[in-house]
């Protein structure tokens, strides 16, 4: 099942790549958007808010939070 999330403090391209890599670094295949602010991980990728939010943090003022749906 794809999982989606929020992500807060993205407001560029240069943002969204840092996120990009942060997010490729815990799962090979995740995508990031900034319009809107998301970040969805590949199909069998098992991630929780805190493990992202911790490999966000060392790349900037990053926040995810599951999509509701």
């Amino acid at each position: 099942m794809t999982q989606v999330f929020e992500v807060s403090g993205m407001h560029c391209g240069g943002c969204a790549s840092r996120v990009q890599r942060a997010a490729t670094a815990l799962a090979p295949g995740a995508t990031v958007t900034l319009d809107p602010p998301r970040l969805t991980l590949p199909d069998g990728a098992k991630l929780d808010a805190e493990a992202i939010n911790k490999a966000l943090a060392e790349f900037g003022d990053y926040s995810a939070k599951p999509l509701a749906g």
